[in-house]
């Protein structure tokens, strides 16, 4: 374990595997849920669809998108 800054808010905070703190992680982790059940039902949806509809700012979702995989449409 080191000392980190959270990647959304910059606390200082003891890193184990995320690079977001607890707090965030758990947003971060909402954001994700929530984007990738959006994506089940509307499968051909665009990272501004998916801002749009459900409120996720849409730097999070283009940071989601890079960071994992997530099935948009093509």
């Amino acid at each position: 374990m080191s000392l980190a800054n959270c990647k959304h808010c910059g606390q200082l905070y003891l890193q184990q595997r995320s690079a977001y703190c607890v707090k965030c992680q758990e947003l971060h982790d909402r954001y994700y849920l929530t984007m990738r059940n959006y994506l089940k039902t509307n499968p051909r949806s665009t990272v501004l669809d998916i801002h749009e509809n459900t409120g996720i700012p849409l730097s999070k979702v283009l940071e989601i998108r890079n960071e994992t995989y997530v099935p948009f449409g093509q």
